[in-house]
């Protein structure tokens, strides 16, 4: 005999095919998630929309500046202001790059993976042509996929930038795993192809 599904799962199967409904509003769903934002993820969302390339060129900032600045040291002992500049310009790239995590971060606060008040609670639609977060304050954004710059993603979560600070955070625990990596391909497979105009 079969074993009857607990109160909790079966509230959970009610409200999962109660938000299916509300999702097919936005066309026919491909993925569909909910989560709460909170600082904890809000720093794995920050560690994928810092891209490690502007890292390396605040590195290359700090290590130029400075051989600049003993080669002026040698060549000009007298330049003052010049060193000076130099010296700034290390000491600021060295900076943020020692400190990169808290960086991003605050890039981070500044786009739309940024906590808003005390919910913080999104649910994200994607369907063939559009990314939908509703997220707090009863705020929807809708993203075109056609605007897709780039997603960088880990094992535990996706950040899709849509460019002017537009960003879905999409963490992976609430989803299976072959359908998040399924998700991956897609956002990879609608970035815009290098070279193509």
């Amino acid at each position: 005999m079969a074993k009857k599904p607990s109160a909790k799962a079966r509230k959970a199967n009610e409200e999962a095919v109660r938000q299916s409904k509300l999702d097919e509003r936005y066309g026919k769903p491909l993925f569909s998630l909910t989560y709460e934002m909170n600082e904890y993820e809000l720093a794995r969302a920050a560690n994928l929309y810092g891209p490690d390339r502007m890292k390396d060129i605040f590195n290359g900032a700090a290590i130029l500046s400075l051989a600049l600045l003993i080669l002026v040291l040698v060549t000009m002992r007298d330049n003052i202001v010049l060193d000076i500049i130099l010296l700034v310009i290390a000491v600021i790239a060295s900076s943020i790059t020692t400190s990169w995590s808290r960086f991003v971060t605050f890039l981070a606060r500044k786009s739309t993976l940024g906590l808003v008040g005390e919910n913080n609670r999104h649910h994200i639609v994607v369907t063939e042509d559009k990314v939908v977060d509703e997220g707090p304050d009863d705020r929807v954004a809708v993203y075109p996929l056609s605007e897709l710059k780039h997603s960088r993603s880990s094992d535990e979560a996706t950040v899709a930038d849509f460019g002017d600070k537009r960003c879905v955070y999409i963490p992976r625990a609430p989803m299976r795993e072959g359908r998040y990596q399924a998700l991956v391909r897609f956002f990879l497979d609608h970035e815009p192809k290098k070279g193509k105009h």
